[in-house]
């Protein structure tokens, strides 16, 4: 069965980030994450991209509709 998800160093490279400033942020944001292979769920990936959509966004800032 193939796991589901993204691993955090694939989503921080995607985003332009090192994986230490979105495992940073998402335990920040109460997101259980323990190393950079850790799988993040569809959903928290959804999250995640939002955070740093923005430009020029370092994805400290939160929203309602952003929290976990």
């Amino acid at each position: 069965m193939a796991k589901k998800g993204i691993k955090v160093r694939d989503l921080a490279h995607e985003l332009g980030v090192t994986p230490r400033t979105l495992i940073d942020r998402c335990r920040q944001s109460g997101l259980s994450v323990q190393n950079s292979i850790t799988r993040l769920s569809p959903d928290h990936v959804r999250a995640v991209r939002a955070w740093f959509a923005e430009p020029g966004r370092t994805g400290d800032e939160e929203t309602k509709e952003q929290a976990f």
